[in-house]
């Protein structure tokens, strides 16, 4: 009886520690996220990138399909870029990400010092519905956007 008691306990510690040491959580680093955040914004906004290989970098990425496509050729987007400024974590899930709207050409700053939210879906971060919805408003007021 006394060694079905200890093996329980020792079960259920390792048990513990497994679930404290990140089982079935992100493993990676704050660092990494914060890489991963920035490269799938650079590429969502990247003109040269097709809509077809941002399906992982966008959410919602089927409903917003008909206004991605639009997007890509309407040449006010296709003279843009982002460039990532800061990323700031809140928790392992979601992020604010401080950007400017850059003229793909030269640099030059259109929307300086932008913000908005990248979400961790699944194993990918990912720009916001609503960040991408609140840019498509600012060029377009009447723009459908889910």
């Amino acid at each position: 009886m006394r060694a079905l008691r200890a093996f329980t306990v020792v079960v259920l510690g390792l048990g513990l520690i497994a679930a404290a040491c990140g089982g079935g959580g992100s493993s990676e680093s704050p660092a990494q996220a914060k890489a991963k955040i920035t490269t799938a914004w650079q590429n969502f906004f990247d003109p040269a990138i097709p809509v077809t290989q941002k399906k992982n970098i966008i959410e919602n990425y089927n409903a917003l399909l008909p206004i991605l496509n639009q997007q890509s050729s309407n040449p006010q987007a296709q003279a843009i870029k982002a460039k990532v400024d800061d990323v700031t974590l809140s928790g392992d899930k979601q992020a604010t990400v401080r950007y400017d709207i850059v003229n793909s050409k030269d640099g030059t700053a259109l929307l300086p010092n932008a913000s908005g939210t990248a979400l961790k879906v699944g194993d990918n971060w990912v720009v916001s519905q609503q960040t991408f919805c609140q840019l498509v408003k600012l060029s377009d007021q009447n723009a459908k956007c889910p």
